[in-house]
């Protein structure tokens, strides 16, 4: 099973390719033409052909498609962060996570946010990331009677 760590690592990188997607998707029109393009009538050209337009809309095809994948991966991986931002011990730990592995900000965003320095923000994200990974005493099996079999 993949580490708390490792997930968030991988959370995070799942959004910063989204918006990445996203970006890409929005320098392409609603009709699939490039940002740009000349007007044209979209609707007689084979999208099986070499045309330019045709290749762009089949781009914007794929990226969509794309976006939709990431987009239904992101709301399987939310269960499991909700399940991590519970575990926050308190406001700023919750905080941290979000702000950096939901929405993407650098530590020093977060450290303005907090009112610490980037290297103390970078510190506090590392301990919390420990803190996550730590076997939960709550895991443990609980033993009714520990001395006296019952």
């Amino acid at each position: 099973m993949m580490t708390n760590t490792a997930f968030l690592k991988q959370y995070r990188e799942t959004h910063l390719e989204l918006r990445v997607m996203e970006r890409q998707l929005a320098m392409c029109g609603t009709t699939g033409k490039p940002s740009g393009a000349h007007i044209c009538r979209y609707d007689s050209i084979s999208r099986n052909t070499n045309d330019v337009t045709a290749a762009a809309i089949q781009m914007q095809d794929g990226l969509e498609a794309t976006i939709a994948d990431l987009r239904s991966e992101l709301a399987d991986m939310d269960v499991r962060f909700e399940g991590l931002l519970r575990r926050g011990r308190n406001f700023r730990d919750r905080y941290i996570l979000r702000q950096y592995y939901q929405l993407c900000l650098t530590d020093s965003q977060i450290a303005e946010f907090l009112d610490v320095s980037t290297r103390h923000a970078n510190r506090l994200r590392t301990e919390l990331l420990a803190f996550l990974d730590e076997p939960s005493i709550m895991s443990a099996p609980v033993v009714v009677c520990p001395t006296v079999s019952c």
